[in-house]
């Protein structure tokens, strides 16, 4: 990892595999005896140097045991990466690696993952360099084969630059952001029709117990999870919220299976109140007469959407939309009030799109201030010192006592990130779940 000092016992593993990488490692080396003596002492000091990590506390070990595991895993995939090849056919390269990371211990799904991260890092030379070196995690290789060709498995090298040094989930929304500013309005509609082919319900059972999966287009499950939301909502708050008994207070598994139950049913309806459950981004000049972008629309959370959808859209009263300036004028509240209005959290999600850490949903997101409203900074109801969070990522956030800012990425837009909070940062007292939003 980056940054980190290795003691002098991790460097005595580290030579004894680079020794062994340089007398067998180049083409045409042939084992020998001294091979199995050269295997037993890098062995040997693998066990010393878990015997010194074991010596450490607790959350240094674990941090340490984390480094070992992506570096095992970076040296794993570059081998399968050699043996993989770079022949021009993505398909036959992933072959050939997951034949050779068939060996039983792992799950098929595992070895099929592996075996496209290792084709993805045959077909670019500089990952594969990036991911042993560490700029670049092994999970993060996954999001940059959705930007390869099809064919070869080559990903444009200005995007590989542009992710060096990011986590997984920056990585992510680089590669997202990257795809979607070069989508066409026949892929897009390609896309949305083939979502539409594959949706699905079906029923199935474990542990005895019955359940139901649905499966279709990103934006029908959000209508449909954002509608269930309003109904937990109104039941939290009609059981009494957090000042219900603890003995009485149903686990959030039991209210959503409780609301859906009644929308099934037709037993109770949830109302139609509450933040928008749909929220479509449309290019100005669409709306002005100069139709230059290939792309009708595009849904937070779902991506573009193909023209005839959006107008759909248009016709539905329940949605909101938000026309801004391509500068994105900012939206003043001042401190006359801590809570994010509808129109301040439209517009924080017309930017962010979903939780700024993980990626997941604007319907799970809640409105964080960036200097905490309680601190003794005073944060600030404004657009721009504030930032969307899904419940977890907003919770886990404030229990670690770190902040979070932004930084300007490759394509000038924002990458998030967090660091310790500073004492002006840090609230007299931790804030409850309602005051966090």
């Amino acid at each position: 990892m980056a940054g980190t000092t290795r003691s002098a016992t991790e460097e005595d593993l580290f030579a004894a595999l680079d020794a062994l990488a340089e007398r067998y490692g180049s083409p045409g080396a042939t084992p020998d005896d001294s091979l199995d003596r050269a295997i037993d002492q890098t062995l040997s000091a693998f066990d010393v140097l878990l015997e010194h990590v074991n010596t450490l506390p607790d959350v240094l070990q674990l941090s340490r045991l984390a480094d070992f595991e992506r570096r095992i895993s970076a040296r794993r995939l570059a081998v399968a990466a050699r043996v993989a090849g770079c022949s021009g056919d993505s398909r036959s390269d992933r072959r050939r690696a997951r034949d050779a990371l068939s060996d039983g211990t792992g799950s098929s799904r595992a070895v099929s993952r592996d075996a496209k991260r290792a084709a993805t890092m045959a077909a670019n030379p500089g990952l594969g360099d990036a991911v042993i070196d560490g700029a670049i995690a092994p999970d993060a290789v996954d999001h940059l084969a959705k930007a390869a060709d099809m064919r070869s498995g080559e990903v444009p090298s200005e995007l590989v630059q542009a992710v060096d040094g990011l986590t997984v989930d920056q990585t992510a929304d680089v590669v997202d952001r990257y795809l979607e500013d070069r989508v066409n309005a026949k892929e897009v509609e390609k896309r949305y029709q083939q979502q539409m082919k594959a949706r699905s319900v079906r029923r199935y059972r474990k542990t005895g117990l019955a359940g139901i999966a649905i499966e279709g287009p990103d934006q029908l499950i959000d209508a449909m999870w954002a509608h269930l939301d309003v109904a937990i909502d109104e039941g939290y708050r009609a059981e009494g919220g957090r000042d219900a008994p603890v003995d009485q207070r149903r686990a959030i598994d039991h209210r959503r299976f409780d609301a859906a139950h009644a929308a099934l049913t037709g037993q109770a309806s949830a109302s139609s109140g509450g933040r928008a459950a749909v929220v479509i981004t449309v290019d100005g000049d669409r709306l002005f007469g100069e139709p230059d972008s290939p792309v009708a629309g595009v849904q937070l959370g779902s991506g573009p959407l193909p023209e005839d959808v959006v107008a759909e859209y248009l016709n539905r009263s329940a949605v909101s939309f938000l026309v801004r300036r391509t500068d994105g004028s900012p939206l003043w509240l001042g401190r006359s009030r801590r809570r994010a209005t509808d129109q301040l959290f439209l517009a924080l999600a017309v930017r962010d799109r979903g939780c700024v850490l993980c990626r997941s949903s604007v319907t799970r997101c809640q409105a964080h201030h960036l200097m905490p409203w309680h601190a003794p900074g005073r944060g600030q109801t404004d657009v721009d010192k504030m930032a969307l969070l899904c419940g977890r990522c907003h919770g886990d956030l404030h229990h670690r006592n770190h902040t979070l800012y932004r930084q300007r990425g490759p394509d000038g837009k924002p990458i998030w990130a967090t660091r310790p909070a500073t004492p002006n940062e840090t609230p007299r007292r931790r804030p409850t779940p309602t005051q966090r939003e």
